[in-house]
């Protein structure tokens, strides 16, 4: 396997999975990554035997996502500007690594969207829900509650006249 057969596998494991933008940074890093190894005179085979296999990568790159932000641990990637950005990168055996390579359609919107009950956003969204259906219980309850009462008033009624026959 070389890089760009690499980084595809890594770009198509992630395509879908976490934001496009995301993707980017990654696949930047790891390009930028393999070749400052090479440069160091590392043997690319030998970086890339050494990182292993991209889709356990990006299966680990996944299922960090997922992690809620809590205090003291940073759940986006922060990449230094030279590694995420591709064109600040060195030369590769075809050229220059350009980001359009592995991102399909850079204005395809993210289509991952998750409440994270973690932000005062997500807390207000719950709060929201709860006290919408608190409401919509109330208003049921207070439309049933004539219904049953005329019911009850007629049950009443009609065992009171069943008693004296």
């Amino acid at each position: 396997m070389n890089r760009e057969e690499f980084l595809e596998i890594l770009n198509i494991q992630l395509q879908g999975e976490i934001p496009s933008n995301q993707i980017s940074q990654h696949l930047a890093y790891y390009n930028y990554f393999i070749q400052q190894k090479v440069d160091q005179g590392q043997p690319e085979a030998q970086v890339l035997e050494e990182l292993g296999d991209p889709r356990l990568i990006a299966k680990t790159l996944i299922d960090t996502e997922d992690i809620p932000n809590i205090q003291g641990y940073r759940q986006s990637y922060s990449y230094s500007a030279e590694e995420s950005n591709p064109k600040a990168s060195s030369q590769n055996s075809q050229g220059s690594f350009q980001e359009d390579d592995f991102q399909k359609d850079a204005r395809q919107p993210d289509s991952i969207h998750r409440l994270d009950l973690t932000t005062w956003r997500g807390k207000l969204a719950v709060i929201a829900a709860v006290v919408l259906l608190s409401v919509l219980l109330a208003l049921l309850i207070g439309a049933l509650l004539p219904v049953a009462g005329v019911f009850l008033l007629v049950a009443i009624v009609v065992s009171l006249i069943n008693r004296r026959r």
